[in-house]
């Protein structure tokens, strides 16, 4: 079955089939009221000249539509027990239509002589539009199940959505109609196969460009060894460093966006976590993070990889802080990083985009990938991450409530 939104077209295309199938209904019932009120007439009419004029007189489709019933005790009970829905009194004449189990007579009163008149023919005006409502709300019923299922591709379409934002390319849409919701699924299924063969010509590209850059780092760092003047060996292996710096992050971003990565989940204390986190900082000096430990807490998640996404917080935290300090503050299942700067130059929803980075002196290594790849990191272990700016300080938040063990 299809969910039914409220600001979706089949909601709308719902709303006027109800509408449809109402307003058919006043429409319906006001002719089966019409049509009901006409053949009582007409009845009552046909009746009262049935009995009073003679046979000459009387139309043959009358005498053959209408029959009249002498027998006095059928009379008697008709006038009893059945229900007198209209009553008329003339000068000579007393007119009664009588409901009696569920079929009209009209009941004749001609010089105090009972005259009860039933109708012959089944086939009723009323019955004919009650009929005629029943298969046009069939119809309309049979159009709108038509619609909906027609509309069950762009629920499979929908859900293949979800699953190529998640990362997955082994998606496809089986649809054999050519209407255009089939040209639809046919040009998703053409795009899905173009985005599979780029994300392998992209892994193949990144893989193999990583591989043959650490042959010449390594080759270069082991080279580094045989100079004898120190200040240039200080100056190439702080080159063949950030140019493995590089490599390494490369390869921690295909990882991560292809999603190639086995997590181990341990029950963790969140000290440990940020202990580890900061030895990956491989700072020449002891950073000046503070540790505010409000609650302990264990956290259910991959320590290494966890670890860098914390890592990149502290790291970003100390680079664009004014006086080189973070307050790493662990309370109400949270995370907070805080650090006092200006805020970012461009739009929040930037933060964690690639490649997106501060111009700054400050900022000239950076390749703008250590926010995005926490965000990854956060979603693959179902924290929710934050920014906020306030009174000068920048605030990221990991939120930890659903992780906790």
């Amino acid at each position: 079955m299809l969910n039914i939104e409220r600001n979706s077209i089949l909601f709308k295309i719902s709303l006027a089939f109800l509408l449809i199938i109402f307003l058919s209904s006043v429409f319906f019932f006001f002719l089966y009221q019409n049509a009901k009120e006409r053949e009582l007439r007409d009845f009552i009419k046909n009746a009262v000249l049935l009995v009073t004029s003679g046979r000459s007189e009387i139309p043959k489709s009358i005498e053959s539509n209408y029959e009249i019933i002498e027998d006095p005790e059928f009379i008697y009970n008709v006038y009893t027990n059945g229900k007198v829905e209209l009553e008329r009194d003339f000068l000579t004449i007393k007119i009664y239509l009588i409901e009696y189990e569920h079929q009209h007579y009209v009941l004749v009163n001609q010089f105090g002589i009972n005259f009860l008149v039933k109708k012959k023919n089944e086939f009723s005006l009323h019955r004919l539009v009650i009929l005629s409502w029943i298969m046009f709300n069939v119809i309309i019923v049979g159009i709108y199940i038509g619609i909906v299922k027609s509309f069950y591709p762009l629920k499979v379409l929908r859900e293949k959505i979800k699953a190529l934002k998640s990362g997955s390319f082994d998606v496809k849409i089986d649809v054999e109609k050519n209407d255009e919701i089939g040209f639809i699924a046919k040009e998703f299924n053409e795009a899905i196969t173009t985005l599979k063969k780029n994300e392998e010509i992209r892994r193949w590209f990144l893989r193999n460009i990583a591989h043959e850059l650490k042959t010449p780092i390594t080759k270069g760092k082991i080279a580094i060894e045989l100079l004898e003047d120190e200040k240039g060996k200080q100056h190439f292996e702080k080159i063949f460093n950030r140019l493995e710096f590089l490599v390494n992050q490369l390869m921690t971003v295909e990882k991560i966006v292809s999603k190639d990565i086995k997590l181990k989940f341990e029950c963790l204390e969140v000290k440990k976590v940020i202990d580890n986190a900061i030895s990956l900082l491989l700072a020449t000096e002891k950073p000046n993070i503070n540790i505010v430990l409000n609650e302990e807490l264990k956290i259910k998640v991959d320590l290494n990889i966890f670890s860098i996404a914390v890592k990149n917080l502290l790291d970003n935290g100390l680079k664009f802080s004014e006086d080189g300090k973070v307050d790493v503050i662990v309370k109400d299942k949270k995370i907070y990083f805080i650090n006092k700067g200006d805020k970012p130059p461009f739009n929040e929803e930037l933060l964690f985009e690639p490649f997106i980075k501060e111009t700054s002196l400050k900022n000239q290594e950076g390749l703008g990938l250590g926010l995005y790849i926490t965000k990854f990191i956060a979603d693959f272990h179902n924290v929710k991450i934050q920014y906020q700016y306030q009174e000068g300080k920048n605030v990221f938040i990991l939120d930890l409530s659903q992780v906790i063990c």
